[in-house]
């Protein structure tokens, strides 16, 4: 029985090649714009732009991914969509074990009650980006993601109610169950 590979939608496929080409998507400042028919005859070679009948179809699936807005002929990157590469950035740095230099990232936070729902966003975002919970507000990882993290929080509340502080940590009591948890000898 053969199974079939789901192919990856354009629009997921457009924000990977936009973040592999650019760390600026960092600065929430930074506008990003780009030429869909440009980007097509990059990223595929042009073989898609020969038949250009598939030209409109794929320039239409942009125009309806939240990841993008149109104004002319030219694409902009929404701040979903901005947000949508930093985590992949994240998810990138913690497959290729770009690893802090035998020291640890400690992500600490202090958000009130009346705010969980943030409390509950930032605890699936640290999940989602490989962190492991030691306690309810203590986070760690081995991989170097404080710019990416600050900048994904930034870009998701720009009114953020909490307080979140990053350590760099030497040491931590029970590191070899850690080690393992991250796979790390």
């Amino acid at each position: 029985m053969n199974k079939k590979v789901k192919e990856k939608p354009l629009s997921e496929k457009v924000l990977n090649f936009l973040g592999e080409k650019s760390l600026e998507f960092l600065d929430a400042g930074f506008k990003i714009i780009f030429d869909p028919e440009d980007l097509i005859k990059t990223y595929w070679g042009g073989s898609m732009y020969k038949n250009f009948s598939y030209v409109p179809h794929t320039i239409y699936s942009l125009k309806r991914s939240p990841y993008f807005k149109q104004e002319g002929k030219k694409f902009y990157v929404t701040e979903k969509g901005r947000m949508r590469i930093i985590k992949n950035i994240i998810r990138n740095k913690n497959i290729q074990g770009k690893k802090l230099s035998g020291s640890w990232l400690g992500i600490i936070f202090d958000i009130p009650e009346v705010n969980r729902r943030e409390r509950a966003f930032l605890r699936r975002e640290l999940n989602m980006a490989g962190c492991k919970e030691l306690q309810k507000s203590v986070w760690i990882t081995p991989f170097d993601i404080e710019k990416e993290l600050l900048a994904l929080l930034s870009l998701w509340k720009r009114d953020f109610k909490g307080d979140i502080r990053f350590l760099k940590i030497e040491k931590i009591s029970g590191e070899e169950q850690i080690k393992k948890y991250f796979k790390i000898k």
